[in-house]
């Protein structure tokens, strides 16, 4: 029995010529990088990050259409708008001088004086821009002379009145010259004409101590602005 077993193992294990391979299935390789690789890359991402950061610095923000549409104004130097000083006299209840913003007009200057009710308006160009330096001289109504010519804001431009020097004349002045004068209103303005008329006029500038309500204190404010 033992030969038939050696044999019937033997007739096992012998060699069939064509061995039967087993179907296995391999798991797919799966990509490795090596540490050196990986080093590699990510040098070269961050060198490239750094010239965009770099290129996006040097190029300006491109405008927006708000900015494009939005004209931009011209920038203008002027000197600075301090004001403007004019000076009013006559029928008004504070003669003298008077500080206004810059652009102000007649109106504001005869608002500022107090304009008496009385006051003639109407040789007055309300709306005429003052300049600084110019000088408003209102009258009473019925006082004006016929032949005075009024500018546009109240000064006149007599037949006379005013000599080279910037004097007064006190034998052509009028009553609008006159009250210009310190000290000088219209009813004083008005004695002066009357005493020139009644005496055939002014030989002296002394002459002026002869009309009534001028003292020799007011005289002393009139004898450097007039002349004959």
């Amino acid at each position: 029995m033992k030969p038939d077993i050696a044999a019937r193992l033997k007739d096992l294990t012998r060699p069939t010529g064509t061995e039967d391979l087993l179907d296995v299935e391999y798991p797919t390789p799966r990509f490795t990088v090596s540490l050196r690789h990986a080093v590699m890359v990510a040098v070269v991402v961050a060198s490239g990050v750094g010239v965009w950061f770099f290129l996006q610095e040097d190029v300006p923000d491109p405008p927006t259409m708000a900015a494009l549409a939005q004209p931009t104004a011209p920038v203008t130097s002027r000197p600075e708008d301090t004001g403007i000083v004019v000076s009013v006299m006559g029928h008004v209840t504070h003669q003298g001088l008077v500080t206004l913003p810059v652009g102000a007009r007649v109106a504001d200057a005869l608002a500022a004086s107090g304009a008496l009710p009385d006051a003639e308006l109407s040789t007055l160009n309300l709306a005429q821009v003052l300049d600084d330096g110019v000088q408003i001289v209102v009258v009473q109504q019925g006082t004006l002379p016929v032949d005075t010519a009024v500018e546009s804001f109240g000064s006149v431009v007599p037949g006379g009145g005013h000599s080279g020097g910037g004097k007064i004349s006190l034998n052509s002045a009028t009553v609008l010259d006159l009250v210009t004068l310190p000290g000088v209103g219209e009813k004083t303005a008005q004695v002066i004409i009357d005493y020139r008329e009644a005496n055939g006029g002014f030989s002296s500038v002394d002459d002026l101590l002869n009309v009534k309500g001028i003292g020799p204190s007011k005289f002393e404010q009139l004898v450097d602005a007039v002349t004959l």
